[in-house]
């Protein structure tokens, strides 16, 4: 059988702060950004970036399915202080075949019902915290690459 090839590189769903920079660093290397939010104001401000930019009041599979969600290549759900909204727009869109699914969790046990369902699990806060302190730690280093909880690659 044949894979479909994804006609659009990154679907951002959710527009605060962590969604819009990662959507404006997505659509500022040039990547092809499909960008949903609830919010006209928060869409007006990143359609500068991309044209794919749409209020939807609702991130049911139906209107997922509308606005072209299953036509990304990796689809990143970054809602964050709505658990239930994370939780069901993140299967909605494993469910529309979306090949990768990458969710931001709030907490240790929001992320493991993500990853039950079927999405990568990213813990922005906690994640900038320990890449924060092992700068403070050694402040020779100036950037790291933690390979394991044993290795890390720095630069000096």
């Amino acid at each position: 059988m044949l894979q479909r090839k994804p006609i659009i590189d990154f679907g951002i769903i959710g527009l605060g702060r962590f969604g819009y920079a990662l959507a404006s660093k997505l659509a500022q290397a040039n990547k092809e950004v499909l960008v949903l939010d609830s919010s006209e104001i928060k869409i007006k401000q990143i359609r500068n970036l991309t044209d794919n930019a749409f209020v939807v009041d609702s991130l049911n599979r139906e209107t997922l399915e509308q606005a072209g969600i299953k036509n990304c290549g990796t689809v990143i759900v970054c809602i964050g202080e709505n658990i239930e909204a994370s939780i069901l727009t993140t299967l909605n869109v494993i469910e529309l075949g979306v090949p990768r699914v990458i969710a931001k969790a709030m907490s240790f046990e929001h992320g493991k019902v993500l990853e039950k369902i079927g999405a990568e699990v990213i813990y922005p806060e906690f994640d900038m915290a320990m890449r924060l302190a092992e700068r403070l730690i050694s402040s020779k280093v100036l950037e790291f690459i933690m390979l394991s909880n044993d290795m890390t690659i720095s630069e000096v």
